[in-house]
Parts: C-alpha cells; sequence; structure tokens
C-alpha cells in the first residue's frame, strides 16, 4: 500500500480552492449492527444503504434516502473471527481524535443536547465547550471513536487576529442559555444542511503536519497548545492535529482490517475539474504518492484518489458535482 512521503523545499504558495470541504467519515467498527443502532438511536443519522456483501452501512440525512453518494459517515465492520483489537480503552495511536458534525442553527444543538440528556448512556458522554466561534458537544461511539456535534456562530461574530489566524478558546458551554431559548421542539435527528464540518487528528509531530498547510494549501489559522488547526477559504478549521495522548505513539492502523477506528477521511472539491486536477498535479510534484488502486475506491466517487500523512493517517481527495 502507498504511503505519503513529504518533500518541502520551498515556502507555501499553494491555496487550496475555495470549495474545499470535509465530505465524508469512514470509520471501522467492531460490530456493525451496534453502531448502526448508536448513531441512528443517539445521533439521529438515517441509513441510506447497507452493502451487506462487504459489511458496510452508509448513512446520513434523511433527504438523502437510498442515495449512498451522499453518506456524511460509511461504518465498516472488521474482520469477523479474527484477532480484533480490544475497544475498552482508547487508543494510542495516531488518528482520529474525533470527527465533527456541523449543525445548520444553534435551535437543533439545543433539541440534541436535551435529547442525549435522556437518552444517552453517561459512559458514551465527554463533555460540552464553547470555542468562540462555535458551540460544541462531546462524545464517542462504542468504539470510542470521538464525535463532536457542534454550530457555528456566525463568521460576522468571529474574531480575527490578523491574516488567516481565528481567535478560539475552550471555556464552559452556557448550557442554560441554550436550553431555555429552545423549549418548543424535540430532537427528530439531523436536519437539512447538516454536514461534517471537520476532523481532528491524533498525530506523533506537529511540525510535520504542516504539510496541510504547505501541501494542501489550507491557511493555518489557529495554534493551541499541543495544536494545530487548518482551513480553506474564510473557515476557523478543516483539519486540526494535536499530540495530546503524546509523541511516542503508534502509526495509524487505516489499513488494519482487524483494527476499529479511523479507515479514512474525504476531502471534497467542488464542481471544478481543473481545481482538483491542480491538487493532484502539486502533491506529485512535491512527491506525494497518489493512490487510485480503483480496488480501494468506495463507491461513492469514481474521480478520486488517496494519500497518506507522515503518521499513516488516509485521507481521500474527491471531486463532487
Amino acid at each position: 500500500m502507498c504511503r505519503l512521503y513529504v518533500r518541502i523545499d520551498t515556502a507555501n504558495e499553494f491555496i487550496a480552492s475555495p470549495s474545499l470541504k470535509v465530505d465524508h467519515v469512514h470509520l471501522k467498527v467492531s460490530n456493525l449492527h451496534e453502531a448502526v443502532e448508536f448513531y441512528q438511536s443517539i445521533l439521529g443519522f438515517t441509513v441510506l444503504g447497507i452493502d451487506s456483501g462487504r459489511d458496510l452501512a452508509y448513512l446520513g440525512l434523511a433527504e438523502s434516502i437510498s442515495d449512498k453518494s451522499s453518506a456524511l459517515l460509511v461504518l465498516d465492520q472488521v474482520n469477523r473471527g479474527k484477532n480484533v483489537y480490544s475497544t475498552n480503552m482508547k487508543r494510542r495511536e495516531a488518528g482520529l481524535y474525533h470527527f465533527a458534525i456541523l449543525l445548520p442553527e444553534r435551535k437543533f444543538l439545543s433539541y440534541f443536547l436535551r435529547h442525549i440528556q435522556e437518552n444517552l448512556d453517561p459512559r458514551f458522554y465527554e463533555g460540552m465547550a464553547d470555542h468562540a466561534v462555535s458551540e460544541s458537544i462531546y462524545l464517542h461511539d462504542p468504539d470510542y471513536n470521538g464525535i463532536e456535534v457542534y454550530r457555528d456562530r456566525k463568521p460576522s461574530e468571529w474574531k480575527w487576529l490578523g491574516e488567516n489566524k481565528v481567535h478560539m478558546v475552550t471555556e464552559p458551554l452556557d448550557v442554560d442559555n441554550l436550553l431555555s431559548q429552545y423549549r418548543d421542539e424535540i430532537w427528530i435527528g439531523f436536519p437539512v444542511h447538516t454536514s461534517i464540518g471537520h476532523v481532528h487528528l491524533h498525530v506523533s509531530n506537529l511540525a510535520k503536519k504542516k504539510l496541510y498547510h504547505q501541501l494542501l494549501g489550507l491557511y493555518h489559522t489557529a495554534s493551541y497548545p499541543g495544536a494545530y488547526f487548518f482551513a480553506a477559504d474564510n473557515y476557523h478549521h478543516h483539519v486540526a492535529t494535536n499530540t495530546w495522548i503524546g509523541t511516542n505513539i503508534l502509526p495509524s492502523s487505516a489499513d488494519d482490517p482487524n483494527k476499529p477506528g479511523l479507515e479514512h477521511y474525504a476531502i471534497r472539491i467542488t464542481g471544478d475539474i481543473e481545481e482538483f486536477n491542480r491538487l493532484k498535479r502539486h502533491l506529485t510534484t512535491n512527491d506525494i504518492a497518489i493512490d487510485e488502486d480503483i480496488e480501494n475506491l468506495n463507491e461513492q466517487n469514481d474521480t478520486s484518489f488517496y494519500i497518506y500523512d507522515s503518521d499513516g493517517v488516509k485521507i481521500q481527495i474527491l471531486l463532487s458535482k
């Protein structure tokens, strides 16, 4: 399997397409039925399709029923009958810290909070925070895959600290205010315009993760003790990296079919084949190994390829209509 090796000879001159967004996340799970039930009943995803032959489930929004290409989350059963990695503790390896589900309005975060207060087993709860640009609720699934559900404040409320640097903090969420303003409705699942807002990764070395800036062309929008944040266009972050579980960690097990965790996350460029090809040329010019093995591509898009970061984290780059 190909791996990404980085050689950075010059300062960053490549800027990502403004249309760049996180498209979907593909997780490996130890029990597909249990995971689907969790993501349906607790999170509010709709099952868009099941591939029983490959033990895959495609989850997304209710209005996209039966359209697997619009899945926000793909769940992949790890090998049955093998020596499956235990999920009774968090993994000390590069990979997913959390993936973040972006809600279109604050009221939906209130509905979701009330829903999990009444229905979530406390062992899956992680916490809540106000990040100045957003308000967030954190939890994890049965395999300890981290999940953030959040809403953004209006971009006009964000505080920019010079060119492409945004002010973010971690402060307590005002739960009383959030719940008191929205009392009339209940959580019935993710609303229209919900998306995957960003992914946050455990890595072994923050300096190496500047590849997101120099090679994918993302702006380095913020730094936090032990963490970097990167984004396209004028967003606060599409990708974050941290060393909070240490630097002496194992590489990602993305291609290990026996280990639950992050298989890959996908970044999409919308509607512009030239932007897609420009990124691909830039990566190959900088000696990035491109994996276009069709057998490894999921069924969501036939205009795509995979790369790996220096910790073996797998990234799909795709073009969408």
